[in-house]
């Protein structure tokens, strides 16, 4: 590939040079980026150009180049093959009717090993071995058969073995990934979407006021002073895809923006700071600063509850936002967090049933503590039957709201499942808890007390979906509830909707979780989030790698959970009941 004089030459051979510019053909990023006509500005000072994602695949281009490729060296059709192979084996596993009557078509991917089918697989691009990535027979293989590249068979990256790393080739990526995963996506689909290609107007813009930069998004934070509370609810914000999305473009204009101390402003920045080219530990100062000077409560360097912090940066966010109001807001914190809890309260007398709707930007789960779940055990039924009637008629405890409105469950107060699952703490949140005498007036009923049952569904569920655990009790003494809380990596609300309708829009993909170690005055807070489908652990500025295991082993203290599906919805109004 020839490039300019001004071009900055990397030693990383590309595989073909880009396409002649040609007014009415589409271009790919990578034609964009690697065309004569760039100034120099457009690479920077000191950025090299990269043509190849390491040196082993740019040796590989060159030869693909001159044609002195030996059959097993000639990757190309088999890594089309498994990408289509890939992709039409997931479409059948998702359809019923493919699995009963499609799937003998296809052969099972599973390891040539030890036949396991989950152990992250990947497939040698110079023969037809199926090898996994956890158990190292992919490894094995590689460096027995003197073999160095393979694709992850559903990511579809390329590992080099020689570098023992995942390597990222724009061309690749662009030319042949790209292309033949729109190529198959674009059937069966109810609204088609229009892929946006740069025009040549397009084109001459990037070019001249942008510069490339690499992408990074993993980067620790300072603790400036029991700061970890802030610490993690921020990692688990920067890592919220809808949230990257909003800020990464551009969607808030810092330099247009007048407000003093203005969260969306340093929301911004954050994200600036966080993807820049800088990987040292990064301290927001300004971020706290402006938390400071819109909650006087935050105020010192005390230790802060991580979700009341949480709830604190939704607001001020809300507040700075342009789109914000008070009914039926479009900021971006409400289109992402809020959604709509229904409360049926059902009069036994007469069985009038009461409808109300209470928005929500997260809920609070409470635990059932292990030491009172054995005591509990250990009393004669006989004891416990009376004693769940005196607590069915105390409602006091039941649901409890807090300060800000915000609605709670009791789990020491309701019976059902006794388990320490998610499921089963939504599943109290969820069910029938009954009112006293004098907490509910009927008014079928002349306007009169009656005792009622009350129950929560979820009538409009959000895009994220953000759980907090109550592991805190607050009474004479201040406790924390050790209990371990096992919870999904996918999870479904279809059970605690309203219409308890099937539908894949209920689906929801775990991406951070929120850890609190030791007690509540002296503890310490870190996080797991997922970047690019892999799971990283952050301690303050102690940034490491996770498995998928030690996620679901921790200690959860909040959850975060986005919709597998996200689609457009209408714009009805979320407050007419069916």
């Amino acid at each position: 590939m020839s490039f300019g004089s001004h071009l900055p030459i990397s030693p990383l051979s590309s595989l073909s040079p880009p396409s002649p510019p040609q007014p009415s053909e589409r271009r790919t990023i990578y034609d964009v980026i690697s065309s004569t006509d760039n100034p120099p500005s457009f690479y920077g000072d000191s950025h090299l150009m990269r043509t190849a994602g390491c040196t082993h695949l740019a040796k590989w281009k060159k030869k693909c180049k001159e044609g002195n490729m030996t059959e097993e060296e000639n990757i190309l059709d088999n890594y089309k093959s498994l990408i289509r192979y890939s992709i039409l084996w997931h479409k059948r596993c998702k359809s019923k009717e493919s699995r009963k009557n499609k799937m003998k078509e296809l052969p099972t991917p599973q390891c040539n090993t030890c036949l396991d089918p989950l152990s992250r697989l990947h497939a040698c691009l110079h023969c037809i071995y199926f090898g996994c990535y956890k158990n190292g027979h992919l490894k094995e293989h590689l460096k027995e058969a003197n073999h160095n590249f393979a694709i992850d068979f559903d990511r579809y990256t390329l590992f080099c073995y020689k570098c023992n790393d995942y390597v990222y080739d724009l061309e690749l990526e662009e030319n042949l990934v790209r292309r033949e995963v729109l190529k198959r996506s674009r059937k069966r689909r109810r609204i088609q979407y229009e892929v946006w290609e740069p025009t040549q107007k397009d084109v001459s813009r990037l070019v001249k006021n942008a510069s490339l930069t690499s992408c990074q998004g993993i980067r620790g934070l300072c603790n400036m002073g029991n700061t970890c509370f802030m610490n993690v609810i921020l990692q688990s914000l920067v890592h919220n895809p809808l949230l990257k999305a909003y800020f990464l473009s551009d969607r808030h204009n810092v330099k247009e923006c007048n407000r003093k101390y203005c969260m969306c402003c340093e929301m911004d920045d954050l994200f600036v700071q966080l993807y820049s080219d800088d990987k040292k530990p990064y301290g927001p100062c300004k971020f706290l600063q402006s938390m400071w000077m819109s909650l006087k409560e935050l105020a010192g360097y005390a230790q802060q509850d991580a979700h009341e912090f949480f709830i604190s940066v939704l607001n001020t966010i809300h507040s700075g936002c342009e789109e914000q109001k008070l009914a039926n807001c479009q900021c971006i914190i409400h289109t992402t967090f809020a959604g709509l809890l229904q409360s049926n309260v059902t009069c036994l007398r007469c069985g009038n049933v009461t409808t109300t709707c209470d928005p929500m930007l997260d809920i609070s789960l409470g635990l059932r503590p292990v030491e009172k779940k054995k005591r509990q055990l250990a009393i004669p039924s006989s004891l416990q039957n009376s004693q769940s009637k005196l607590l069915g008629g105390n409602t006091k405890e039941h649901g409890s709201h807090d300060s800000s409105g915000r609605r709670h469950s009791d789990d020491s107060t309701r019976g059902g499942r006794q388990g320490n699952t998610l499921l089963d703490c939504l599943d109290r949140y969820t069910q029938p808890e009954r009112l006293g005498s004098n907490e509910y007036s009927c008014s079928k009923c002349g306007n009169t007390f009656q005792e009622a049952t009350k129950q929560l569904s979820i009538k409009s569920i959000p895009p994220v979906l953000s759980i907090q655990l109550k592991r805190f009790e607050h009474g004479t003494s201040t406790n924390k509830i050790e209990t371990k809380i096992k919870f999904p990596m996918d999870l479904d609300l279809t059970p605690y909707t309203c219409s308890k309708r099937k539908s894949g829009n209920n689906v929801y993909t775990l991406f951070a979780v929120v850890n609190h170690q030791g007690k509540m005055d002296s503890g310490h807070y870190t996080m797991f989030a997922k970047h690019r489908n892999e799971w990283f652990r952050f301690d303050d500025h102690n940034v490491t790698k996770a498995y998928r295991k030690e996620v679901l082993d921790s200690k959860a203290y909040m959850c975060f959970y986005i919709k597998k599906s996200l689609e457009y919805e209408s714009k009805e109004d979320p407050f007419k009941f069916e």
